[in-house]
This record gives structure tokens, C-alpha cells and sequence, in this order.
């Protein structure tokens, strides 16, 4: 039998046109990438086989430990590669699939390709506490908030010392008014005091309120993932005459997030004949109005999502930036790693998060003599930068919607006194829901207007309501709207009841802009005293309590008193033009001047040390 002519083949094939083009492009595509992946691994030596001699365990033990080097700098490529290799090479090692899925659900896109390596890990290890941890973890992330819960419970069942797994468990059952473990909480706190326990720091917030203890989350966090800060700098005295001050804001807030409220007038503020400004965005999730604005505002906008942590900090020293501003903390997708490594002389934690870092680079932190008064400065790592009123910034220039609607299109009643609780359900604790049943008791014709959020809790609501003699359909849930028509609604309640733990910070600016008054408590940590400095700051220092007594006598005192509900909502009206809160240029000017002050602080030469200014 003849064979086939191979040539005459050949020809036909390149004188064929392609019957498919859409998948001849889509293949192209796909061998280029291959090609690029090749060359990146190849370049970083990703693709050497093991040494001569070594066993295949040692080498996916070193690729692992590779691998969790390049997840702490953020080295997503590398890492990704890496861990292929290692699973190439022993597909059934669990640990492996476990830090693949830990990697790709840093990327929200990718959230299925995590699920699908965990399960891997699980079905390897189904014993292995860690693995639905993380689970637990990848869930938060999607959002399944019920079954999160599930996972972390059946990870600490596996391992009670799993701390991390219990801190979620804790965190997510607060979200969820799951108040079954309520009471076994101080219990479950007392084991993250050992040395070394690691945990979310933010998880505790609203756990305790306890300054020296969050601190020590903060720092056993820091001292497990950061190590040797880098130092600021000498100043070298080469600096031109009237150079501007070069200030970096990082995050991955800017959009409309609660953060953004709150600051872009002072970014759009700023005076430019003295400042330059940077944001370095590393991962906003919409590019709206707010995020418009806040690109617009700066000099210089980068777009650094991609970038790991060595690259990012060469980024912002060929910037040279004069202060690099941290506006993430430990909130969600926060990078502490950058300024560990520091990308500028002078560092400062500002807005994000409410409560110390425990970074030793991180020079200093923006408060005010409420949120930290001098006997509590102990609880903080850095330096304390003192705005001279509120440090929180306001945007006076925020819309609320021109909405025809009353209080029976939210379900309200049209007569009856409306308290209200806008905070985010985990917030709330039985403390703070014991008080408001009773005052709801004692004002007969009262509704409490109940944020849910986007989690379904009216039925439990409800449930722990009856369980105090309240009649549950007196709650009224509120869902999540636009920012905009959630400060239209707020003209239908009559008060805003505050939580004591973690107060509302943007939540309660949003309720004084739009007239309704708040009722607080005040306690020790910066978290807990937020509400306390903005109603200072609006002239409602009447609004501020320190015990659950006199807490619960302000608040039955204006659900009773129509005189004085009146001259609050009066005070409050004319807080908008004359109150320090409101006063967005004011602020900006206030807080250049602090800044100002601390970087000249540096260029003289000095340690950073705690300053504040007067008022101008």
C-alpha cells in the first residue's frame, strides 16, 4: 500500500482558508498565552526540574514554602505557577490544592476555580480542620454567609484551637443575630491571649471592647506575617525651595464605599499650590461616580491591582512621595505589606480601619482627643496625629435624592415614634437589643426601624424580640438602597440608636446630614467612640453617654419629650452651615497642617512623636 503523499497534504492545509475563524482566534490565543506562561516560568526558574538526587517530596516541600513566600508579596503569577508544578508533581497533596485555593480567591473572578481546589483538599484530608476553614472563607466571599458559618463550625469541631476558623465563626454569627454562643463569647476570647494565637483583627471589633486586647490581635498578626520594618529614611536636606508635599493615598476604596463618602471633597479640596496627590488604587470594584471624582482630585492615579508588593514599592519610590497614607488597615483587601516595607518617609493609618495596625513602620495614626484620649493612648502602636474636632472627614457637597415617598411606603407607621438601627446587623449585640426592647415597651406606639442588610435575619429578628415581650411586627426591616435614597429615608425616623462596641462612623454622619438624631455610648476603643466625637462635633454633645443608664434615659427622654426632639432636630439643622463636622474646606485645611506638621517633624530630623494643632 502506498503511503500518503505528506507534501500534497501540507499544501492543501496552507492553501485551505480556515472554516472557523472565531476558533482560530480563540486557539492563537491560547498558544500565546502558553508561550508567555512558558517564557515567565522559564525566566523565574519555574520550570527546573528537581536537583539531582532529591526526592520528589523534598522538592514540592520547597515549592510550597516558595509558594507561600510569593502569596505573602502578593506575587500572584509566581505563586499560581508554582504550585501547578508542585501538584504536577504530587497531584494528591492536599496542602497544595489548599494554598491554590487561598491564592485564587484573592481574585473575585475566580472564585469557582478556588471552590473547585478546596473541594480537591477536603476530599484528600477530610478530617483536616484547616481545609474548611478556608471553605468557610471562600464563602464569606461569595457571600453564602449561613453555610460559611456551617463550615467554620465543623472546622472547629475538628480543631478547637483553630483560631482563625473560631474568630469567623464568631464574626459571621454576629451578622447573623445567631446569639446562641452570646454568653460563651468572653469564654471563647480568653483563648486568643496565648502567645502567638493569630486572628482577624477586625473580627473582634465587635466582640469586645477591650483596646489592650485588639491591640494584641494587631500585633500578633503583624509579627506573624511582617518582619524587620523598614526604617524611614535620613533626611538628606535635598529638598527645593517651596517644593510641594507629595502625599500617596492607598487603597482599593475608591468608589462609592463608605470611605469615599466621607472623603472625596477633601481630596477634591486639597490645596494644590502646596500638595501633590497620588492614589494608587489596588483593586476598586467600580468605576462610578465616586470613583470618577476621586480620579479627577489627584495628580497622578495609578492603577497598581496587579502589582506585588516589591513592585509596588518601587512604584511609590520612584514617585517619591513625601507621606504614603494607609486608608485600609485590616478592613477587606487591606495590604499592610507595603508599608511594612515603607513607601514613604512619613506613614500614617487614617479612616479605614479603627484601630491600631501594630505596624512598627506605620509613624503615625489620625485621631482626635475623643476617639483617643490620653489615657487610652496606650492601646495604639503608633504616634497619634490630633485633628483639633472630629477626625473623621464630611463631604458637604453629598446629594440626597429629591424622593416623593412617606413612612407607609417603608411599611412604617404614619403616627408612632420611629427609632431606628442603620448600623450593620453585626454591630448589634443582645446589650444594645435588651435596651431597645425595654424602651419600646415604655413608649407604647413605637417601631424600631432595623437595618438587614442584604442577609435575610427578619424572621430572627423578630423571634428575639417576642422573646422580650415585644410584638415582633413592630420591627421593621430596611434594605440595602443607594446611598443618595437611604439619607432621603432617614427623614421618616425620629432616632437613630447607636451600638456600644463598634459605633456607626459613616453611618452616623450619613444620619446627622440628613436631620436624624443619634443617640450613642461611648466605651474605650477607637471603634467605640466614634459616634461620641462626631456628635461632639455637631454640637450634640447631649447625645453622648457613657453607661447603658444614662443611655437609655437620653434615648426615652426625646421618644418623650416633643420639645426637646425639636430643638435637637433645630441644632442639628444648623449644624450643616456652622458645626466643624460639616465644614469640609475647614477640615482639609486642619488636616494639611497636621500633615504638614509631622513631615516637617521628619525633615528636622526627629523620631516621630505625637502632635496635634488648634483649632485655625
Amino acid at each position: 500500500m502506498s503511503q500518503p503523499n505528506q507534501t500534497s497534504k501540507l499544501a492543501v492545509m496552507r492553501d485551505t482558508k480556515p472554516q472557523f475563524p472565531e476558533f482560530e482566534k480563540f486557539a492563537s490565543s491560547v498558544t500565546s498565552q502558553e508561550r508567555a506562561k512558558f517564557a515567565y516560568e522559564m525566566k523565574h526558574g519555574l520550570r527546573a526540574n528537581q536537583a539531582k538526587g532529591e526526592q520528589t517530596k523534598e522538592t514540592v516541600q520547597k515549592l510550597l514554602k516558595k509558594a507561600r513566600a510569593d502569596m505573602m508579596k502578593h506575587e500572584v503569577k509566581s505563586g499560581e505557577a508554582v504550585l501547578r508544578q508542585a501538584i504536577s508533581l504530587e497531584p494528591d497533596n492536599a496542602t497544595a490544592h489548599a494554598l491554590l485555593c487561598e491564592l485564587l480567591m484573592k481574585d473575585s473572578a475566580r472564585l469557582l476555580d478556588a471552590l473547585a481546589s478546596i473541594l480537591r483538599a477536603v476530599k484528600l484530608e477530610p478530617k483536616e480542620s484547616g481545609h474548611y476553614a478556608l471553605v468557610g472563607t471562600l464563602l464569606m466571599r461569595m457571600q453564602k454567609f449561613e453555610e460559611a458559618i456551617d463550615y467554620f463550625e465543623i472546622a472547629v469541631k475538628f480543631d478547637p484551637k483553630n483560631y482563625i476558623a473560631l474568630a469567623r465563626m464568631m464574626h459571621l454569627k454576629a451578622h447573623h443575630l445567631r446569639w446562641d454562643d452570646f454568653d460563651k463569647i468572653p469564654t471563647y476570647l480568653k483563648q486568643f491571649n496565648k502567645v502567638g494565637i493569630l486572628s482577624d483583627p477586625f473580627a473582634f471589633l465587635s466582640l469586645c471592647d477591650d483596646g489592650d486586647f485588639q491591640k494584641q490581635r494587631s500585633i500578633s498578626m503583624v509579627q506573624a506575617k511582617h518582619t524587620n520594618p523598614v526604617k524611614a529614611p535620613i533626611f538628606t536636606g535635598q529638598r527645593a525651595e517651596g517644593q510641594k508635599i507629595r502625599i500617596g493615598y492607598f487603597s482599593n476604596d475608591f468608589y462609592n464605599h463608605a470611605t469615599m463618602q466621607l472623603m472625596v471633597g477633601l481630596l477634591e479640596t486639597h490645596d494644590r499650590s502646596r500638595f501633590e496627590l497620588y492614589l494608587y488604587d489596588y483593586g476598586s470594584k467600580l468605576c462610578d461616580l465616586a470613583h470618577e471624582r476621586a480620579r479627577e482630585s489627584a495628580d497622578v492615579f495609578r492603577d497598581v491591582r496587579h502589582m506585588a508588593t516589591d513592585e509596588l514599592v518601587e512604584q511609590a519610590t520612584r514617585d517619591e512621595l513625601d507621606i504614603a497614607v494607609d486608608l485600609k488597615g485590616f478592613t477587606e483587601g487591606g495590604r499592610l505589606d507595603m508599608f511594612n516595607s515603607r513607601v514613604a518617609p512619613v506613614q500614617v493609618s487614617y479612616l479605614g480601619y479603627p484601630g491600631t495596625t501594630g505596624l512598627k513602620s506605620m509613624d503615625y495614626m489620625v485621631a482626635d482627643r475623643i476617639t483617643i484620649p490620653s489615657t487610652l493612648r496606650k492601646h495604639y502602636t503608633e504616634n497619634i496625629l490630633y485633628m483639633p474636632h472630629c477626625y473623621q472627614p464630611n463631604d458637604e457637597e453629598r446629594y440626597i435624592a429629591q424622593v416623593d415617598d412617606t413612612r407607609a411606603s417603608h411599611g412604617l407607621p404614619e403616627d408612632g415614634f420611629v427609632f431606628s438601627s442603620f448600623n450593620s446587623p453585626y454591630k448589634v449585640t443582645p446589650r444594645e437589643f435588651d435596651i431597645w426592647m425595654k424602651l419600646m415597651k415604655e413608649v407604647p406606639d413605637s417601631v424600631l426601624w432595623f437595618y438587614c442588610g442584604k442577609g435575610e435575619i427578619t424572621e430572627p429578628l423578630r423571634r428575639e424580640a417576642e422573646r422580650r415581650g415585644v410584638d415582633g411586627h413592630r420591627i421593621i426591616p430596611a434594605r440595602r438602597v443607594k446611598p443618595d435614597v437611604h439619607l432621603a429615608r432617614l427623614k421618616h425616623a425620629d432616632l437613630f440608636l447607636d451600638t456600644f462596641n463598634v459605633n456607626a462612623h459613616t453611618t452616623a454622619s450619613d444620619a446627622l446630614w440628613a436631620g436624624l438624631p443619634v443617640v450613642t455610648k461611648t466605651g474605650e476603643q477607637f471603634a467605640a467612640r466614634v459616634a461620641g466625637s462626631i456628635l461632639t462635633a455637631a454640637g450634640l454633645e447631649d447625645l453622648v453617654t457613657t453607661t447603658e443608664k444614662k443611655y437609655h434615659d437620653v434615648a426615652l427622654r426625646v421618644a418623650q419629650d416633643p420639645d426637646y426632639l425639636a430643638d435637637i432636630r433645630a441644632r442639628l439643622a444648623a449644624s450643616h452651615s456652622d458645626a466643624p463636622l460639616f465644614d469640609t474646606k475647614g477640615y482639609t485645611r486642619d488636616f494639611e497642617r497636621l500633615l504638614e506638621k509631622a513631615f516637617q517633624n521628619y525633615i528636622d530630623g526627629n523620631r516621630p512623636k505625637t502632635m496635634g494643632i488648634s483649632a485655625a
